[in-house]
């Protein structure tokens, strides 16, 4: 699999180790827009690209990708509010794309028991829900998008709550409390307080591998199938896959 990498932070630096442990070409690294000049037949010559970049040019990105027929895989968050646009754009020009708010496997389990959690203490109203999220300092987005998820997949079980609001409290709104701090790869809990206790759900990312293998299973999944999929679709259908279930980290 030729792939280009769109973002060459923290995080594109992580998804070149796994790409090349797993024997996959890097055909293209670009980080700006001088890159582009540079790296553009490089990057026409890609069966796929995965974009970690920035909120402000994930979409110039994704649509360079659509208008040259290069499926993508994108993790960057904060520019979820034009997605039905870009589906619109994607499916214009037949394209293909794989977007989440996180491509980690266990983050993908944590959506999964938070809303079992949620079902559970739907019958407990005594509890209230709350969100918190803990990031490093650099993160431009706030709440998290991962933050954002886990309000959307627990909500339609919240009683007499309708919507978010962030760091703040409003009668009838979800509260997320969002922290940055140092270096943080990223904290998320689930918590349901009342006066006698507590009960927390929590995801904690060691480091930015988790998240990196996820868009890598979903670039080799999505170089073979096409269209446009929530990275929590391609999950789902994945889950049985040894391809997740043994995938190795070691590189």
């Amino acid at each position: 699999m030729k792939t280009a990498i769109l973002g060459y932070g923290k995080m594109g630096h992580e998804i070149e180790k796994i790409l090349r442990a797993r024997k996959h070409e890097v055909t293209a690294v670009i980080d700006n827009e001088d890159d582009w000049h540079t790296e553009w037949q490089k990057f026409l010559d890609s069966d796929i690209a995965i974009e970690f970049s920035m909120p402000d040019v994930a979409v110039k990105n994704l649509y360079r990708c659509f208008d040259n027929e290069i499926p993508v895989v994108s993790g960057t968050t904060g520019w979820h509010n034009r997605l039905d646009e870009v589906r619109t754009y994607c499916a214009e020009k037949s394209g293909s794309l794989v977007y989440g708010t996180n491509f980690s496997i266990g983050v993908n389990l944590f959506f999964k028991a938070a809303q079992w959690l949620a079902e559970q203490m739907s019958h407990y109203p005594q509890y209230e829900p709350q969100i918190e999220e803990t990031h490093h300092i650099t993160k431009k987005d706030k709440p998290s998008g991962t933050a954002i998820t886990t309000a959307e997949v627990i909500m339609p079980h919240l009683r007499n709550m309708s919507g978010w609001i962030s760091d703040a409290k409003e009668e009838g709104k979800l509260t997320i409390i969002s922290k940055r701090e140092g270096d943080v790869s990223g904290i998320h809990s689930l918590l349901f307080n009342s006066e006698a206790d507590e009960l927390e759900l929590r995801h904690t990312a060691k480091s930015r591998a988790g998240f990196a293998q996820g868009a890598v299973i979903a670039a080799e999944w999505l170089v073979n199938n096409g269209g446009i999929h929530d990275f929590r679709t391609v999950f789902a259908n994945l889950t049985d896959n040894s391809n997740i279930r043994n995938f190795n980290l070691s590189y």
